[in-house]
């Protein structure tokens, strides 16, 4: 049993409000004797225009690097701070733990948790500006391993969590990056036309609407029904699932909102900062403000292509908008936006491309997610002291998310050895000499193991060129992998991700095509392919 004891946040770490030098005192360039002046933007925004400076003095208080900071105020309250080093605003307090007493990684992650960011939040809820001093800290328990190995240990476990948690991130954001790759490779930039596809006008292809807004003075009658009503907070570049905000019956018949179906593309015309200009598209039927165009599914246009090409278009959408103090676009512009019109065939395409890469995507999504459930749980845990033993292997197990198939399907595919048979009389077909050869004692391994570690280069010289002299799908050559006898199956969005990098390659040696009688996508191997 780990032993813990609890403590007031304030009985073993005490905290140091920043120091606000005056404005004029400020400059923009590094010079000796002034010290980098730190403020939460530094943090967050990751970039260097803004950086300041400040006469270096002993009436500065000042951070390292390892020092662990927290927002003070405003939207940043409750962020945790850390890597940069200098003098730190009123806005940041400084944490200085007992670190006899408490180790700094394991203060981060519980600083970090969702029981300190709720009490946080909780505490900046009951006054007029989001906010906390050092006394409102002395409120918030914790329960700490008396061990600093123990400590060291936790955070070590939630490290790795988090670390998987930004990793899968990323991996959504690389898809989407694919896909927006993709739809310039297939249509070009929609706005130059480089590649000269017909244009036509928005209003000439489908129709375009907008909504409005309930009034507000009616609340009971209007708000809380059971109709989505869509704003433009809500319109990211993303599938719209569900809104914020429900109205009623009533509301549609009182006001300007229409009810507009699935796959309507919605475009934001105005909004705060950066959201004028964003579209997203409807997966359920809604309602939506007058801040937000319409634009209707049609016969005449692919949906899901419309909405990429004018998420593509962003900046030029953008551009379009006229007014005076606060620009805006209106429906008269949104339906005079030029949109190309390819082949109804190849938006088709792009669309079952897109259908393969949401798939990914929502495992990504939901992998992310439970990767944050179980970080939350085992913080909370730790918080309570309630955590006996805490292991990686639960983070490893859920992030690497292997194949579904049992350890007992894998055991008997592995035992078929007519399948090993047919790969192991393969030829290696246009390898590299030192590929070929390392193939050549992966068979010797094969012979003698019955099984090989899973290679990328094996799986391309071996199972695609050597097993598909036909066209084939992702998921034939899935069901290939996982039954050949590798030590490990490697996890579904492994094996796409690596069929989107053969893909996206210069002299790529798998190309896709478009099969018209399955109306599915397949993968042919080039050079089996006809010219």
């Amino acid at each position: 049993m780990m032993e813990t004891k609890e403590y007031r946040l304030t009985d073993i770490c005490d905290f140091q409000g920043g120091t606000q030098p005056p404005k004029e005192e400020w400059i923009d360039e590094p010079r000796e004797g002034f010290v980098r002046m730190l403020q939460i933007r530094d943090f967050t925004q990751g970039k260097e225009e803004h950086i300041a400076y400040v006469k270096d003095t002993k009436k500065l208080n000042k951070c390292n690097k390892n020092d662990i900071l927290i927002g003070r105020y405003g939207a940043s309250v409750g962020k945790i701070l850390t890597g940069l080093a200098g003098a730190y605003n009123v806005a940041i307090i400084k944490t200085i733990p007992n670190e006899k007493l408490l180790s700094k990684r394991f203060l981060y992650y519980v600083l970090s948790g969702k029981n300190f960011q709720h009490f946080i939040l909780n505490i900046g809820a009951r006054a007029a500006q989001a906010g906390f001093n050092k006394n409102d800290l002395s409120l918030f328990k914790l329960h700490v391993p008396t061990s600093l190995v123990d400590q060291e240990r936790i955070a070590d476990v939630l490290e790795r969590a988090q670390y998987l948690i930004k990793k899968r991130e990323k991996s959504i954001d690389l898809i989407d990056e694919f896909l927006r790759m993709k739809f310039l490779e297939m249509f070009g930039d929609p706005v130059r036309n480089e590649k000269g596809w017909p244009q036509k006008p928005i209003n000439k292809i489908t129709k375009v609407g907008t909504g409005g807004t309930p009034s507000r003075k009616r609340e009971l009658d209007y708000y809380n029904g059971l109709i989505p009503w869509a704003k433009t907070t809500e319109v990211d570049g993303s599938y719209i699932y569900d809104t914020q905000e429900k109205i009623t019956e009533l509301a549609i018949k009182d006001s300007n909102c229409k009810v507009y179906p699935e796959n309507t593309v919605l475009l934001a015309m105005y909004g705060q900062g950066k959201t004028r200009g964003n579209v997203g598209i409807l997966k359920i039927s809604s309602a939506t403000n007058q801040a937000c165009a319409a634009i209707l599914p049609s016969n005449n246009i692919n949906q899901f292509f419309l909405f990429h090409a004018l998420k593509n278009s962003y900046s030029h959408l953008r551009s379009l908008a006229r007014g005076g103090n606060q620009e805006n676009l209106n429906l008269n512009i949104v339906g005079r936006i030029q949109m190309i019109v390819p082949d109804q065939k190849l938006q088709y395409e792009f669309e079952q491309i897109g259908e393969k890469i949401d798939k990914l995507k929502s495992l990504y999504k939901n992998n992310r997610r439970v990767l944050i459930e179980l970080s939350d749980s085992l913080s909370t845990k730790a918080l309570r002291g309630d955590l006996e033993v805490i292991k990686r292997d639960s983070i490893e197990s859920t992030a690497n998310n292997e194949s579904k198939r049992s350890s007992t399907d894998i055991a008997i595919d592995k035992k078929n050895k007519s399948l090993a048979d047919f790969h192991k009389l393969q030829g290696a077909i246009g390898a590299p000499k030192e590929i070929e050869n390392k193939i050549g004692k992966l068979e010797v391994e094969l012979k003698i193991r019955g099984e090989i570690p899973f290679w990328e280069e094996y799986v391309k010289y071996r199972l695609v060129k050597g097993k598909f002299k036909e066209p084939f799908t992702f998921d034939q050559l899935w069901e290939e992998i996982t039954s050949f006898p590798f030590e490990t199956i490697p996890s579904y969005d492994k094996v796409s991700n690596m069929v989107f990098k053969w893909l996206a390659e210069k002299d790529a040696f798998i190309r896709q095509q478009f099969n018209a009688s399955t109306k599915k996508m397949e993968l042919i191997v080039n050079e089996t392919a006809e010219a």
